[in-house]
């Protein structure tokens, strides 16, 4: 696969790819003297427009570079978002007919049926932030192409309700310059959507289009080729049709299978902790007890999150003073797991001792520590102190990360969940799971 190029994206959006094992170029607009350099050799650029008015600065006129790139063969998609014409045009060159005028976000697209368009709008609808009608006109339902210049040629990818282009695709030479709204932070997901899916699709409609003979077509051809010509298109429409079928079967059960879990990874406060509470509870804890919901009508500091109690027979009254018991703090941070977190962990297990007279009890902490990055991406959040005096008071440090991939790998089929609990249970110091 060729290598890409970042404009305006983050360091972290080029991690991104390299994990991948994409190469990858990040590039300030503001900044450019070496893109010439490698231009030539990567055919594959991302941009991101999303200047606000305080931040409002002049960019370096990247259009003639970048357009004599996609006559050459480049392809060009650019993430609009808020911004000035001007950073546009500084980037891809004037075209009269783009206008930038505000759709207000969740808006009902009409996108062109075409393959891969469909595919990508379909799958990341939902998570567009911002967009521009691009034209200053509305066109007609039934107008998805048009010349513009003699050597240009639009295509319309999505519309808004009342029919102004919110994605066009600019055809020049031989490559084009693609234009969508603003996905926000999953501009780097629908990214790798469009790098690894659409244009491979796109590839290969273009190689069927060049392959086509002057003979092949519709004056020349026979009654019977013709009819085989329709059954083609009638299987592409049911093939279509399968692949809709087949990404509505994935949103739905992302949303219903998949989402609860991912929110380990993205939540803070009382999500998180709900989060957690189902984690615990489809891994067979049927005692995963709200310890705020529990002391509801009590005026008390609740202090740990969640008490995680293996037997199913006893009240959970019978239970916080003979059975083994496991407290969890819930944190969430940015940043490294803090020495306070750590220290809670103890001095709550204490307390929790003195006041239900049970010495059988074990600390949990379990955060989402630098939930600002992708997950893969993330450090160990726990010191080598932090582990060692865990270990020493037998309490275990756990992400949540770790967690979600052990569910993972229950799924897959890698572990059982009933060894997930023993080593929660068993384990102190930092948990890591081996599958």
């Amino acid at each position: 696969m060729n290598g890409i190029i970042l404009l305006d994206f983050e360091e972290k959006d080029k991690a991104f790819f390299e994990q991948e094992k994409i190469e990858s170029y990040l590039f300030r607009t503001s900044d450019f003297q070496y893109l010439p350099v490698v231009l030539p050799e990567v055919k594959n650029i991302f941009f991101q427009m999303n200047t606000p008015v305080e931040k409002e600065a002049v960019p370096a006129d990247l259009s003639e570079t970048i357009r004599d790139q996609v006559k050459n063969g480049s392809r060009l998609v650019g993430f609009i978002g808020q911004g000035y014409l001007y950073q546009l045009t500084g980037v891809i060159g004037a075209f009269p007919d783009i206008h930038l005028q505000e759709s207000a976000p969740g808006d009902s697209l009409i996108v062109n049926p075409e393959l891969p368009f469909n595919l990508l709008f379909d799958r990341f609808f939902d998570k567009i932030s911002f967009m521009y009608k691009l034209l200053p006109d509305p066109l007609a339902a039934d107008i998805w192409e048009f010349p513009s210049t003699l050597d240009e040629t639009w295509k319309i990818v999505a519309k808004s309700a009342d029919g102004y282009p919110v994605s066009v695709l600019i055809k020049k030479g031989k490559g084009f310059i693609w234009l969508l709204p603003w996905f926000g932070q999953n501009n780097i997901q629908v990214a790798d959507f469009i790098l690894r899916d659409v244009f491979p699709l796109l590839e290969l409609q273009e190689k069927e289009t060049e392959q086509i003979d002057w003979a092949d077509r519709e004056e020349y051809v026979f009654p019977e080729i013709k009819q085989l010509y329709q059954q083609k298109q009638e299987e592409k429409k049911k093939f279509e049709e399968k692949i809709r079928q087949l990404d509505e079967q994935i949103k739905t059960l992302k949303a219903t299978e998949q989402e609860a879990f991912i929110r380990l990874l993205k939540a803070e406060g009382k999500e998180l902790k709900t989060a957690a509470l189902n984690a615990f509870k489809y891994l067979g804890w049927t005692k995963a007890v709200d310890v705020d919901e529990y002391w509801k009508n009590v005026i008390r500091d609740k202090e740990e999150d969640i008490w995680l109690i293996d037997n199913p027979d006893q009240s959970i009254e019978v239970s916080l003073q003979k059975d083994f018991l496991i407290l969890v703090v819930v944190r969430s941070s940015k940043n490294w797991a803090s020495d306070d977190d750590c220290i809670m962990l103890q001095r709550f297990k204490g307390r929790r001792m003195q006041e239900f007279e049970n010495t059988r009890m074990k600390g949990l902490l379990l955060g989402n520590y630098f939930n600002q990055q992708e997950a893969r991406l993330r450090n160990n959040p726990f010191s080598q102190f932090q582990i060692e005096e865990a270990e020493k008071d037998g309490n275990a440090l756990l992400t949540t990360y770790e967690l979600f991939k052990a569910i993972k790998a229950e799924k897959e089929g890698l572990i059982t969940k009933e060894e997930i609990r023993r080593q929660i249970r068993e384990r102190s110091g930092l948990i890591q799971f081996n599958f």
